[in-house]
């Protein structure tokens, strides 16, 4: 049985945990004999408008020289029927972190990395 590490970072607490059954599913078919066709279809149509509205999101948030690359109107023309979520890459903290520290001008940067060091 696999393990899930659960962490809460408003209390700095991480717990592990075995599995439920249901998450060692292999297959569609082993969701849908678990929890039922219609639950199965509710969660899958849940992550999949969370994935949508992350699609628009990155159009919304995307700039480009201080202006937004694309106005609400030329997203609201654009067609997304045959829109399919991507599979998501996941960044390491390490990774996040050269993002964050990568967007910050030299001087802050340096700042934060010297009271970092404190």
């Amino acid at each position: 049985m696999s393990k899930i590490a659960t962490k809460s970072n408003k209390a700095n607490r991480e717990i592990d945990l075995d599995a439920p059954e249901i998450l060692e599913a292999g297959t569609l078919a082993d969701l849908v004999n678990a929890q039922g066709e219609e639950l199965c279809v509710s969660q899958i149509k849940a992550q999949l408008t969370i994935g949508f509205r992350s699609h628009i999101r990155s159009k919304l948030e995307s700039m480009t020289d201080d202006n937004f690359t694309h106005e609400d109107e030329a997203i609201q023309a654009m067609d997304f029927t045959d829109w399919k979520p991507e599979a998501r890459t996941r960044k390491t903290a390490e990774e996040k972190a050269m993002d964050i520290l990568g967007s910050l001008p030299p001087e802050v940067r340096a700042a934060v990395l010297a009271n970092y060091k404190k």
